[in-house]
């Protein structure tokens, strides 16, 4: 207990050296820039935990972040209507001296504080967790029907699909149904009618939903709906209500519905309590994979060359040097014959010291490039894992093959690759804006905002609705000279976008290949065509 009356605890050697000690720990990893890390826990007014309860929690917050162990010091405050506790902990281990940083620790926090909940009878808070009771005893899920969890991807609703092997119905309704939904709105036919009867074909519904419109599953009524526009942004309700006049109720037969549903598990119809302790099952060793990561990377300790015996050999190199030099003048009478050995000496004593150098380089770049000495990322450490037969790991590399599925369809279909091995490249380029993504690929906006295109490494992607021949052309000069190499560049995506490309090509005067021979022939006919006009509007040359 403070002077001030705020009740601490912590584990270092005093609350007035706590600082000073948290210090000298983090400066033993001279890459760490930000040592602190700092959580609030806050009860409702209606919760008076005490002192003891309040610290256990806080130790238990430490533990579901992978920083049991560090330095902390905690702080309970009493003088506002909650009860709220300050958690400062050091990211660097005192032992090991790695540095810690959680990753999606907002997740992990959640979780934890409802298994605080559970075990002091607290009422429960809202979060990305929540508690059912679906199997007769209290559960810890996904909050996965609550809307604000549901958001456009990436946020926690990409985070929630990650996890629980599922495909939301945003996902769903931005892939193969948008197309079709993009198809018709371009049709100056429209009708209401014709809108709900392509909605339904994909197993869809529109109605009205608060200001605006919503998409809903017509084969699952309990799935929460998103946005219209969310889907298309020609489906907000003043759009629609400006092209097509006031809302018209569906009145299509369900029987119409046949091309195909959405169906979140995208499998047969299954025991909704089977489907959620299966579920549930997959979320349990996906957490317990995690943790059992965490605990593999807070402990992961690298092997290096002892500092110690590094000044010792020197320090006997020098020692030798030196009682070599007090022999010599002892043993050698001559002045010039003892400079002569001195010189000697000096020479063999820079020899030792620059092969005992060469030596420590060898020992670090082994030590550098032995395997073992190199801490996996969590990828790395799954796939290892699963190689074993783990049945986490195994579920997680499936959850990271949709993963990367869904991102590649985000990215768009239409495409072109440069059969090359290729990074993605950062450069200027007139009119647009590049930004640096996470992953490492590079987007290409126009001062508009759209997308634009995505430099992949080894491809471009046009992720973008506005698609023109003056994107195309912007792209194709800022994609690498495949040329020389005599790579084939292959198109992908719509008949239009290809068309697109070729001719944009051509005018760019490409000298390449293509892979695909039907565009080939197809960019020798437009070369011809532009030939042709040339020679036409060059008229005829007289003599």
């Amino acid at each position: 207990m403070t002077r001030s009356g705020v009740s601490c605890q912590h584990n270092c050697l005093s609350l007035a050296t706590a600082a000073a000690e948290m210090k000298a720990v983090a400066a033993q990893n001279s890459r760490v820039k930000d040592p602190v890390y700092h959580v609030i826990l806050s009860w409702p007014e209606s919760e008076k935990p005490t002192d003891d309860q309040a610290f256990d929690c806080a130790l238990h917050a430490m533990d579901a972040v992978g920083m049991g162990g560090h330095q902390y010091v905690f702080a309970i405050h009493h003088d506002t209507d909650n009860v709220h506790l300050h958690m400062t902990v050091n990211r660097v281990h005192p032992d090991s001296y790695n540095a810690v940083y959680p990753d999606r620790d907002y997740f992990k926090l959640d979780y934890a504080m409802r298994e605080l909940e559970l075990r002091y009878g607290w009422a429960h808070d809202n979060g990305p967790y929540s508690v059912t009771n679906s199997t007769g005893k209290p559960e810890i899920s996904w909050s996965a029907s609550k809307p604000k969890f549901q958001g456009k991807q990436p946020t926690r609703a990409a985070d929630m699909e990650h996890h629980l092997d599922q495909e939301s119905l945003h996902t769903y309704c931005r892939g193969e149904p948008r197309e079709a939904v993009a198809s018709l709105l371009k049709k100056k036919s429209l009708t209401w009618q014709k809108l709900h009867a392509e909605l339904a074909r994909y197993g869809l519904g529109m109605k009205p939903k608060g200001r605006g419109m919503g998409i809903y599953s017509l084969d699952d009524l309990s799935l929460v709906p998103i946005k219209a526009s969310d889907m298309h942004e020609a489906l907000s309700k003043a759009r629609l209500e400006k092209r097509l006049g006031d809302y018209e109720e569906r009145r299509v037969s369900q029987e119409l519905m046949a091309l195909m549903s959405y169906d979140k598990f995208v499998s047969p119809r299954r025991n909704p309590e089977d489907r959620q302790q299966r579920r549930s099952e997959r979320a349990n060793l996906r957490r317990a994979l995690r943790a059992r990561y965490e605990a593999y990377r807070t402990k992961f300790v690298y092997r290096r060359v002892d500092k110690e015996w590094v000044k010792q050999q020197f320090k006997r190199i020098r020692d030798d040097a030196r009682q070599q030099r007090l022999d010599i003048r002892v043993r050698i009478r001559n002045p010039k014959d003892r400079k002569a050995f001195y010189s000697i000496l000096a020479f063999e004593t820079l020899r030792a010291r620059e092969e005992l150098k060469t030596k420590i380089s060898k020992m670090r770049a082994e030590l550098k490039n032995d395997p073992s000495n190199k801490r996996l990322s969590y990828r790395e450490w799954v796939e290892k894992e699963a190689a074993t037969g783990d049945p986490g790991a195994i579920s997680q590399l499936r959850g990271f093959a949709y993963g990367e599925k869904r991102a590649a369809k985000a990215e768009g279909a239409n495409r072109f690759e440069f059969a090359l091995d290729l990074d993605p490249r950062y450069q200027s380029i007139d009119g647009m804006l590049g930004v640096v993504r996470k992953n490492g690929s590079v987007i290409y906006r126009r001062a508009a905002g759209d997308p634009g295109f995505v430099d992949l490494g080894g491809q471009f992607s046009f992720p973008g609705q506005v698609v023109d021949s003056e994107l195309i052309t912007r792209a194709i000069r800022a994609m690498p000279n495949i040329s020389a190499s005599g790579a084939a560049l292959r198109i992908t995506g719509s008949t239009e976008f290809k068309r697109s490309v070729v001719e944009a090509l051509v005018d760019e005067r490409y000298a390449g290949p293509l892979a695909d021979p039907e565009l080939e022939q197809l960019l020798r006919k437009v070369k011809a065509e532009r030939d042709a006009q040339q020679r036409s509007r060059s008229g005829p040359r007289g003599g």
